[in-house]
């Protein structure tokens, strides 16, 4: 008797079968994950109980993917990736549920009316490069485990809000930091040493603070990277130190309105790089360096002070 071969179609049709099914369930998963970042967004609608800025909010008839097609979103591979709500009237606070997008890289909510204490729901959006929470109505102490925003957060903005007490030390381990806004707040405590941690930061901003009588500190001489440095009305007493001509990439420097004394750095015209010097109405004295170096000057401001001397000649150059 022949031996009875097996039947070989069967088998490569039931494996095509099965490989049709696992696409078929691939396709199926992503559609509802894009329909759930659709709804999260309309969630997010209602729960701000239906702006008017954003009544254009509606799913597109058998569009799954209309979201990716408003204006505020910005999608990639058809996912959230921006959220950008600036200036659009919406009240309330920031839910937890908002990190159930979870691509989501960019959030600007500035110029608002959100309020409530500092969100640490955000912390959940685990892929979070940007941060702008400024111009809203928040209140409180920032978080002591404000380093529990993600880890390559390279831009935070919490600039003109009612937040108050110190800055957390904590501060400092978000190494990833380019860019620091927390202007025009009601913080009360010392220039956080920490800051000088950042060795990736490109622009500080903490003016118009009341804080604490303190020296600028001299881990600010860590900042190499550091171009933009706004600390007008932070009350900084004492002289400008020397470290400041080691910070040399500087191109715009403020501390204006504080109670500086002393004479201005002649390192500070050697920073070939600075742009804009303002250091009016402070109490500063003795003889403006005449030694310059920095040819990219465009403004000026040493009013409001004791200083002698004349502006060196090579400023027209």
């Amino acid at each position: 008797m022949s031996r009875l071969s097996t039947p070989k179609f069967p088998y490569f049709h039931s494996k095509f079968l099965l490989l049709a099914l696992f696409l078929l369930s691939l396709v199926s998963c992503e559609h509802q994950d894009d329909e759930s970042e659709q709804a999260v967004l309309l969630k997010l609608k209602r729960y701000w109980l239906n702006p008017v800025a954003i009544k254009h909010w509606v799913p597109l008839v058998n569009s799954s993917f209309s979201h990716c097609s408003w204006p505020e979103i910005f999608c990639l591979n058809n996912s959230v990736i921006e959220l950008s709500l600036r200036d659009k009237n919406i009240s309330g606070i920031i839910p937890s549920f908002i990190c159930d997008l979870h691509n989501l890289e960019y959030i600007d909510l500035g110029w608002n009316y959100l309020q409530g204490e500092f969100p640490t729901s955000v912390y959940n959006c685990s892929k979070l490069e940007y941060l702008d929470l400024s111009q809203n109505l928040f209140v409180g102490a920032l978080p002591e485990d404000i380093h529990s925003l993600a880890d390559q957060l390279h831009y935070l903005d919490l600039g003109a809000n009612n937040f108050s007490g110190q800055f957390p030390a904590a501060i400092g381990r978000l190494q990833e930091l380019r860019s620091l806004y927390l202007y025009q707040n009601l913080f009360n405590g010392s220039v956080p040493l920490q800051i000088g941690n950042l060795s990736e930061l490109e622009n500080l901003g903490l003016a118009y603070n009341e804080l604490l009588p303190s020296k600028l500190p001299f881990s600010f001489k860590q900042l190499k990277k550091l171009k933009f440095l706004w600390m007008i009305r932070t009350n900084l007493i004492g002289e400008i130190p020397d470290f400041i001509g080691d910070m040399t990439a500087l191109e715009h420097i403020n501390l204006s309105q504080n109670e500086l004394t002393g004479k201005i750095p002649d390192d500070l015209f050697l920073l070939m790089n600075l742009t804009h010097i303002y250091l009016y109405s402070n109490k500063l004295s003795g003889e403006i360096p005449q030694v310059i170096k920095s040819l990219n000057l465009l403004e000026i401001d040493f009013s409001e002070n004791n200083l002698t001397g004349t502006i060196p000649s090579d400023i027209g150059n």
